[in-house]
């Protein structure tokens, strides 16, 4: 043993990247269904460290704080286009959700001292219980020591089995009393072609809003030629049509209109065809469907694949780099087409260096700003302002040839390297102080505090979820979005069969959410 201590405390590193192995090893076991993702890099550490407790310091701080930058920068980038469509339609859910999490940091700062905690415990006990990462870290820096861990390692695993709880439950809620949400869930996109036989249609710009959902056309068959029809087009009666959106509203646009047609266009692909197509160009990084304007090479874009989604392309949906948009164009257009969005598999994943460097430069920047409160001066630190500043450059895109969005799979990549590395530092520096507080008898008082702020969390964002009259994939993913946490996302999607307003409530509420919850613990353990 004392060989191993000797040799990993001389290699740093080597320390690192074993937790990094053992605990995404962990992190990935699953129980009923569940794993603890990144946070078995935190228990890797933390029982390698209370092992081996020379190991204690031996990793450099400043990797971890890098590691934490580039998860929260990432984390902007990705969320800024959702966040600012989605603001003014869920003020209210944003606004209710950011009170409740400073009602429950004034709870735990009342609890706390009457259980006989520090408020370095009920900083990390917040941090912990609401799973929050960056809160941990800005309790570290507040404090000036580790103690912090230890209230964030004890509470953090009821952290994700409090809320897991909590979706089931609400899950059984809706299923006894549903929702307008829960009797009329969306429907998965599909096309028809359709033959028209009712005269004086409106132009399709005008169809295309049609039974509360969004549809797209995108071919027009006449007199033995096919096309890509524009948005001012009036479809005849004997025409063919090929209409993308949801079953049912299809099923009633094929009744109002005419008829299923026998010939099926897109089989047909002599005059008009499709092709999937990587978005490598940054000139159009975070800008909508109808900002690529593919009307000039007589265009439409069909379906947008995101990692292993697709998405209907509404001329609203943002698009991402690494995104592969099916084109349908004309046969000698679709290389035209190709080349003005890049097509490069290679550009797709390497993000722009000088972008990037730079919005990171800024987010930091702003990180050191002093904010002063009465009684205490706080900064956004190392996670809140990168994840701000990133949610403002995710939602611009890119400013002129400079490029600040990151392809999808590079930053999901970053994301999670970022976190494990974190987590592992956090982990590995903190193991001997765990052991002294279990050892001490603090561990039951922890335990309370931690169960408290989770339940109470839970509860609350049940009955708000419940009083705006949310559907069980919603209620699943505001959870999920309030609590920070992609183990519960996972989760949430699985429950709910991957329905996509999982996503959408999770990605609005992450970045308020996570930003509330760092200032709020840097005020607990300054108090």
């Amino acid at each position: 043993m004392d060989a191993i201590s000797e040799l990993l405390s001389g290699a740093p590193l080597l320390s690192l990247f074993l937790v990094l192995a053992l605990g995404t090893a962990l992190g990935a076991v699953r129980v009923a269904g569940v794993s603890i993702g990144p946070g078995g890099a935190l228990f890797a550490g933390l029982a390698l460290s209370a092992l081996l407790p020379e190991l204690a310091g031996t990793v450099p701080d400043l990797l971890g704080t890098l590691g934490l930058t580039l998860f929260a920068y990432a984390i902007g980038l990705a969320g800024g286009p959702s966040f600012f469509s989605g603001l003014r339609r869920n003020a209210r859910a944003i606004l209710a959700s950011v009170v409740v999490l400073a009602v429950i940091a004034a709870l735990a700062a009342v609890l706390g001292p009457l259980l006989g905690l520090s408020t370095a415990d009920v900083a990390g006990v917040y941090a912990g219980a609401l799973t929050n990462t960056p809160g941990l870290a800005a309790a570290v820096d507040a404090t000036g020591s580790t103690e912090p861990v230890v209230g964030y390692s004890i509470s953090y695993p009821f952290g994700i089995v409090g809320v897991l709880l909590a979706i089931v439950l609400g899950q059984a809620w809706n299923r006894r009393s549903p929702t307008r949400e829960d009797r009329e869930p969306p429907q998965p996109a599909d096309y028809r072609t359709v033959r028209v036989t009712t005269d004086g249609l409106p132009a399709l710009d005008e169809l295309r809003h049609f039974e509360g959902a969004e549809l797209v056309f995108s071919r027009l068959a006449r007199a033995g030629s096919q096309w890509t029809p524009q948005p001012d087009e009036r479809p005849r009666a004997g025409d063919l049509l090929t209409v993308i959106g949801p079953a049912p509203a299809l099923e009633v646009f094929v009744e109002r209109v005419g008829e299923v047609a026998e010939d099926d266009l897109p089989l047909d692909r002599h005059e008009v065809d499709f092709q999937r197509i990587v978005l490598s160009n940054n000139r159009y990084a975070g800008v909508t469907v109808a900002e690529l304007d593919l009307d000039r090479f007589d265009a439409i874009a069909g379906f947008v694949r995101r990692g292993d989604v697709d998405l209907v392309a509404r001329p609203d949906l943002v698009v991402e780099l690494g995104d592969r948009i099916r084109v349908v164009a004309p046969r000698d257009r679709l290389p035209e087409v190709a080349t003005e969005l890049g097509n490069s598999e290679r550009a797709a994943v390497v993000a722009d260096p000088i972008g990037f460097s730079l919005g990171l430069a800024v987010g930091l920047a702003v990180g050191v700003i002093p904010i002063a409160l009465p009684g205490m001066t706080l900064t956004l630190g190392t996670a809140a302002a990168p994840l701000l500043v990133g949610l403002v450059l995710g939602r611009i895109g890119h400013t002129g040839p400079l490029s600040w969005q990151l392809p999808y799979a590079t930053n999901q990549a970053l994301r999670q390297l970022g976190i494990l590395v974190f987590l592992a530092t956090v982990g590995l520096n903190a193991g001997p102080d765990l052991t002294a507080a279990l050892a001490s008898g603090r561990g039951p008082a922890l335990v309370t505090l931690g169960v408290a702020v989770t339940s109470t969390m839970a509860v609350a964002i049940l009955v708000l979820s419940r009083s705006l009259q949310y559907g069980s994939p919603r209620v699943a993913g505001t959870l999920a979005g309030v609590q920070n946490q992609p183990a519960i996302l996972a989760f949430a999607i699985e429950r709910t069969d991957g329905d996509d307003r999982v996503n959408l409530a999770y990605a609005l509420l992450f970045p308020p959410t996570f930003v509330v919850k760092i200032l709020a613990t840097q005020v607990l353990a300054s108090l």
